[in-house]
């Protein structure tokens, strides 16, 4: 509203500036209102948007669009065949991870990684089928691997993979990044050494073992003579291991398999004397908790974490701090035939719930005329997976 000065000079209607004031703070709420609705708007469609991407991201997504898993941990490629069972890991959420070793070598572990679907089935998680290192920062499932020694899954789903001379981890988005390793021959690895500047070698013959604590933590045994850890600085820390007394005293080495338990002791496979289990406390005096078995053959016993933070070997004993004592489950696996076939479990990993997923060796050492994958539980053994061995004995 104009206000307009009478002609003989007298003051504003007193009634018009009132009238003047209410309409000016009508306005004034009217802007209000329109901020927060448009101040609402926006939240909704952030919200929406927010969602949109962690759905996409989950890959929580019909089966037909080739993304889904379990309870969408990792997106995953096609369909896919499993040609000879290697190294397992299972997901927080149950999900069967099983590396395929394309090459069909035992000693060189596999260019793929499949995931298992509630069907039976397998999609790809990892790796293209063809020998190599490419990929990093983009798609898993576009990604060469050289050789997968090992597989661990941490609690928000990543996927740790030993692939040749580098550890590469999946992202529960699916891209695949080295973390570790330069892919240079191998050598001695000096404490601090920066993460990606480390050479851990080729893999084969002396591959890379890794294990996850249950904060996170990354430990690699090398194949050769030493324990590292991964700092949150991204730098790998050395872990000596000594023996306090004895003919052995001194520094020991050789690693194969690794696992941390609850209690922070890492327990590692082979070492010096042949076939043995060690146990190195947080302070790194080592003992040997069983061994050496010399020529009994074959290569390190696989470690894995159970229930409760307990290490089990090949998921037939249970590591204690002086001894290994029989695991049922285990027990049920090698004592129960499928389809007359005896079970020499090879690799283990064990699922949330305490079912212990086990396969067994590979068909090029022509022990049986089948290789096998099974769930294992005290009570009961089934078959998932079976394929002609390529080579049998």
């Amino acid at each position: 509203m104009v206000l307009v000065r009478p002609a003989d000079g007298a003051a504003l209607d007193p009634v018009g500036a009132e009238t003047e004031a209410l309409i000016e703070e009508a306005r004034r709420r009217r802007r209000r209102r329109w901020a927060r609705g448009l101040a609402l708007g926006a939240a909704v469609v952030g919200v929406v948007a927010v969602v949109i991407v962690l759905w996409s991201a989950s890959g929580a997504r019909s089966p037909g669009a080739g993304t889904v898993t379990r309870a969408g941990v990792l997106p995953n490629g096609a369909f896919a065949a499993l040609h000879v069972a290697g190294p397992l890991a299972v997901a927080p959420d149950g999900a069967l991870y099983v590396t395929d070793v394309v090459r069909r070598d035992f000693q060189s572990g596999g260019d793929r990684v499949l995931v298992r679907l509630p069907d039976g089935r397998f999609r790809v998680v990892a790796g293209t089928g063809r020998i190599g290192f490419c990929g990093d920062g983009g798609p898993a499932i576009d990604a060469e691997l050289s050789g997968v020694s090992d597989l661990a899954v941490a609690r928000n789903g990543t996927l740790y993979i030993a692939d040749g001379g580098r550890i590469r981890t999946v992202t529960p988005g699916g891209a695949i990044h080295t973390i570790v390793g330069n892919g240079a021959p191998r050598r001695t690895i000096a404490h601090g050494t920066p993460a990606l500047s480390a050479a851990l070698g080729s893999g084969a013959p002396n591959p890379l073992h890794i294990a996850l604590t249950p904060t996170g933590r990354l430990y690699i045994a090398t194949g050769y003579s030493q324990i590292l850890r991964l700092t949150t600085s991204g730098k790998l820390d050395t872990i000596r291991a000594v023996v306090a007394s004895g003919p052995l005293k001194g520094p020991v080495g050789g690693w194969g398999s690794i696992a941390v338990d609850a209690h922070g002791n890492i327990d590692v496979s082979c070492g010096p004397g042949g076939w043995t289990i060690w146990q190195v406390a947080a302070n790194g005096i080592a003992h040997r908790v069983v061994g050496p078995a010399r020529g009994s053959g074959g290569s390190c016993p696989i470690l894995r974490s159970g229930s409760g933070g307990a290490i089990y070997m090949a998921g037939v004993t249970r590591v204690t701090s002086r001894r290994l004592v029989p695991a049922s489950a285990a027990i049920a696996a090698v004592s129960t035939t499928i389809n007359g076939q005896y079970f020499p479990v090879t690799y283990v990993a064990f699922s949330p719930n305490g079912t212990l997923y086990a396969d067994d060796i590979p068909g090029n050492i022509g022990f049986e005329r089948h290789q096998q994958l099974r769930a294992i539980t005290p009570n009961r053994t089934r078959l998932l997976w079976q394929e002609d061995n390529p080579t049998p004995g």
